[in-house]
């Protein structure tokens, strides 16, 4: 088991870990270190416990709004995956004939497979936001 002195705030606080999580922890501690800069220059000293509570709370906060974020982006991945998979299958299925004269050539699939490229664009584009994110 691991121990690690963690500055939060202009306070130590020695927490104890598994070994391997050393990293994750100081990165948790930054972030809550970070909140607790800013909330002491917007208000100044503030008892140990207020601090850690304020600062709990505004990442709290940040974090259920990047949930609802990550649940909306979920959403519109589902949509566009669907717009992709009726795209692709449009784009395969043998046209059936509108005029039935014979000699006559089926629609051209360009458009259909242009739809396809488009919205694996923008799923592309949306994985790459998410991925950002999660870092």
């Amino acid at each position: 088991m691991a121990e690690l002195d963690l500055n939060i705030g202009g306070r130590i606080f020695r927490v104890a870990c598994a070994d391997g999580e050393e990293r994750q922890l100081e990165a948790a501690a930054a972030l809550i270190g970070r909140e607790a800069n800013n909330l002491q220059a917007a208000i100044g000293q503030v008892p140990e416990s207020r601090m850690l509570l304020m600062s709990s709370l505004m990442l709290g906060d940040r974090h259920i709004a990047l949930e609802g974020e990550l649940r909306a982006a979920q959403e519109k991945i589902r949509a566009l995956e669907a717009r992709a998979e009726r795209a692709e299958a449009e784009a395969v299925r043998p046209a059936e004939p509108t005029d039935p004269q014979p000699g006559l050539f089926a629609p051209d699939p360009a458009p259909a497979i242009e739809a396809l490229a488009r919205t694996a664009d923008q799923l592309e584009a949306l994985a790459d936001v998410l991925e950002a994110q999660a870092q």
